[in-house]
């Protein structure tokens, strides 16, 4: 076909003979049109182009229509007519010209003769797609990342104290030089806050029945999320502001069930020799009101260190660190209590997952390292870690604690109508406690707290228990402890 073709417009350039022979010889894939040639350029008669009619392309699942080329005067015909009137410049070269412009028109004659096998192509994934579920034809969920279940490797059952547990297994690009991590996901640390439970320190978690399959991460704690629209980040630079988008997505599901932790365990094969492998807890920063360890992937750090790496999730915002009375004696610092727990929580059973529990290492950034170092002075965390990493924060920086826990639980009383009064009895203390309980936590959150700018509302206060000083005197007096490098 291609060599026909080129014979033709080598006739057409090089010879000029008999014109009437042009018009009986249409050029392949174009019609001339049938109309008297009138008395002028004869040439120009013959190479006149019917409108090619419409034409539809197949490309994936869009179905795009290519229009006729509505100015004959850039057709193949009439270009190389223009062009013979003027005297080229090498009849080699234009030769060549017009033999390349052909055979690539050829090629899109044969890309169109082919729409009516890619339409076949485009039913055929039609139909494969309307299969049942017995027939699957995909591994991939199409709104999930990770493969479906059927696909997934799971690890080797576990006992706990409070029941049988299984993981699933992260693996690696083998160019990455990464072994393989088990992950445990949505593990509960601690009776769930609700209820009656609200503004109480965490309980010991409940057993489970039966196998329970750890796979999904867990809810977050109800959380104050910041505002990201135009007004709110007017003054937020571009980098921060791609930094919280990019945590946003993991926060978005939230409940007051949400005392969970995750682990990522290095994987061992069954016939191996157990290690056992150090413990890095990690608590999340960025605010004492909103973020969740959920978005810090444990898995690489866990392979490429050879140590279990935890992340945990601890009240916030109000419900971790107001104090629910205006009694400076009672109880507050539900947000570091929950650590605690968690850190009980791994002295009992990381011994299961491979590790030891008496190398456990407390690591924060930000408001988590605030917090690291609170467990640091705190009697109640003696004996649940040995070794701590502050990272852009300590409990001594000016914004790591709440000099305004008073004024704002009076805030927070008045907002929600719940009774407010210095001079109750003994058997109603508790009227204000029982109040914030029966409202939604929704209503809570949603409370103005900002008392003054660059202040911290809601955060850790010396509440005489958790933390039983001003840390800087703590750590005063313990020099033995805190003087060393």
């Amino acid at each position: 076909m291609k060599f026909r073709l080129a014979a033709f417009w080598l006739f057409l350039l090089t010879v000029g003979g008999n014109h009437k022979l042009l018009s009986h010889v249409p050029p392949m894939g174009v019609a001339a049109e049938k109309q008297p040639l009138h008395k002028g350029n004869e040439l120009e008669n013959a190479m006149k182009l019917r409108e090619t009619p419409k034409q539809s392309r197949v490309i994936g699942d869009i179905t795009t229509t290519i229009q006729p080329d509505s100015d004959p005067g850039r057709s193949i015909g009439h270009q190389t007519v223009r062009r013979a009137k003027a005297p080229p410049p090498s009849l080699e070269l234009h030769f060549r010209e017009s033999l390349n412009k052909l055979l690539a028109g050829d090629e899109t004659n044969h890309v169109d003769q082919t729409n009516a096998t890619g339409n076949t192509t485009v039913a055929a994934l039609a139909t494969d797609e309307g299969r049942g579920d017995h027939e699957p034809t995909t591994t991939h969920h199409p709104e999930r990342r990770h493969v479906v279940p059927d696909k997934l490797q799971y690890t080797q059952e576990i006992q706990v104290k409070q029941g049988r547990l299984m993981g699933i297994t992260r693996r690696f690009q083998v160019t990455s030089g990464l072994r393989q991590v088990d992950q445990f996901l949505g593990l509960p640390y601690a009776e769930a806050p609700t209820g009656n439970r609200r503004f109480m320190p965490p309980g010991a978690p409940l057993p489970w029945q039966g196998l329970k399959i750890a796979r999904h991460l867990p809810p977050v704690c109800p959380q104050k999320l910041p505002d990201l629209s135009p007004l709110g980040s007017e003054n937020m630079s571009r980098a921060r502001h791609k930094h919280l988008s990019r945590l946003l997505p993991y926060l978005r599901t939230e409940s007051e069930d949400c005392l969970y932790l995750n682990l990522y365990v290095p994987h061992e094969e069954p016939q191996s020799t157990p290690k056992q492998y150090a413990v890095l807890v990690y608590l999340h920063g960025e605010s004492f009101e909103w973020n969740s360890g959920n978005a810090y992937d444990g898995s690489v750090l866990s392979s490429y260190g050879e140590v279990i790496v935890v992340t945990v999730n601890y009240r916030l915002g109000v419900l971790g660190f107001l104090r629910p009375s205006i009694d400076a004696h009672n109880i507050a610092n539900y947000a570091l209590l929950d650590q605690i727990a968690a850190l009980h929580w791994i002295k009992e059973n990381i011994e299961a997952f491979g590790g030891d529990n008496s190398r456990v290492t407390l690591m924060g950034h930000s408001t988590g390292a605030a917090c690291v170092n609170y467990l640091m002075v705190s009697p109640v965390a003696s004996g649940l870690f040995h070794r701590a990493i502050l990272m852009s924060g300590s409990a001594m920086s000016d914004w790591a604690a709440s000099n305004q826990s008073l004024q704002l639980t009076m805030q927070i009383a008045h907002a929600l109508e719940c009774p407010l009064n210095e001079h109750v009895e003994a058997e109603d203390d508790d009227v204000l406690l029982d109040c914030l309980r029966h409202r939604r936590y929704q209503d809570i959150l949603h409370i103005p707290t900002a008392l003054t700018q660059f202040s911290t509302s809601l955060g850790p206060i010396v509440d005489g228990h958790v933390i039983p000083n001003q840390p800087y005197k703590v750590m005063g007096h313990y020099t033995e402890h805190f003087s060393r490098v």
